[in-house]
């Protein structure tokens, strides 16, 4: 078989065996991004209704009708009385971004104001709350944790209507209750303190505050690593692809057997004369690395710990809360 025949063949295989499925599956990632990204709502249907007064998002169908409406009325109510926005957010989306980063979005749609989210994801099993503007002052991570102690029996019982009723109360009481504030929003993102808490009758290792650490940001971290990214390793796969490709058809040509030496006369060759001539130095300056960025490959979680001991974090457009989670 002549190289160009060998040439042609292993084109034909390269193109029916590894071209062809990579166009396939970039089709495929345009049309369907969501299966691929995963998106947790609709921002535009979100928006336009909160612009229209809703406070309860509902989207794992966990209320009647007239249990909604009844709950829209108490928000709004006990909103007032306290001066925040209460919200409930519920999905059962298996694409939807992990809690404490799905409620940032979900703020980042809205204009700056004082509100407190109640989160409850379904397919994960998991409650999560933050507090911005006065609401990350007054209902901190503590309390976030007293309001999840009042919530946790109705949630495991399918008693949602009355869970929601609780965090709604709660958390409007605790707006006028200034016994304990947190007044410092710069969180370090570490562990909690060793004395953080010390009435929790939970252990962090086994409860809510460091389960998100080991699961969520170690798969943000791996999400966010370029060796996982799925066009990178298209890249390198096409890469190695041609590069195997150009080899089997270079090799298929023949091997040049006549090297330099066959053509140098040794008898004739030598050194006639060296010369060493200083021309400039050259100076490089290196930047100094940043002493806030994150130990994880340079992604910067978005939880942790104040000097008071409470939990929060800040979202993608900069803004400050308060936070707490809990498995169910």
């Amino acid at each position: 078989m002549t190289a160009n025949k060998i040439l042609i063949k292993l084109t034909k295989n390269f193109i029916l065996y590894f071209a062809v499925p990579v166009i396939i599956l970039t089709v495929v990632c345009g049309i369907f991004p969501d299966t691929f990204t995963g998106t947790a709502y609709a921002s535009s249907d979100y928006v336009s209704a909160y612009e229209k007064g809703k406070r309860i998002f509902d989207e794992a169908g966990l209320l009647s009708d007239t249990e909604r409406e009844e709950l829209e009325t108490l928000s709004k109510k006990y909103g007032e009385q306290a001066g925040i926005e209460i919200i409930v957010l519920t999905h059962n989306d298996a694409h939807a971004v992990y809690p404490e980063k799905y409620i940032e979005d979900f703020e980042d749609l809205l204009f700056v104001g004082d509100r407190v989210y109640f989160l409850y994801d379904l397919y994960r099993g998991e409650i999560f709350m933050e507090g911005y503007g006065l609401a990350e002052t007054y209902i901190h991570s503590k309390r976030i944790d007293k309001i999840f102690d009042s919530m946790e029996n109705d949630l495991r019982n399918g008693n949602y209507f009355e869970a929601f009723k609780t965090y709604i109360i709660q958390s409007a009481a605790y707006m006028e209750d200034d016994t304990e504030l947190n007044y410092d929003h710069s969180y370090i993102y570490d562990i909690p303190p060793v004395d953080f808490d010390l009435d929790n009758e939970y252990i962090y290792d086994d409860y809510d505050y460091n389960y998100h650490y080991d699961n969520y940001y170690k798969a943000e971290q791996k999400k966010n690593n370029i060796l996982f990214n799925v066009w990178f390793q298209l890249l390198i796969a096409l890469l190695i692809g041609g590069s195997v490709v150009g080899i089997l058809a270079y090799s298929s040509g023949g091997v040049m057997t006549a090297g330099a030496r066959d053509y140098l006369d040794r008898s004739k060759a030598g050194l006639i004369g060296c010369k060493d001539q200083y021309t400039h130095s050259t100076v490089t300056k290196v930047r100094k690395p940043s002493s806030d960025s994150s130990s994880g490959g340079g992604f910067k979680r978005s939880g942790g710990f104040n000097a008071g001991g409470f939990r929060g974090g800040v979202s993608s457009s900069g803004r400050s809360h308060s936070s707490g989670g809990r498995k169910l």
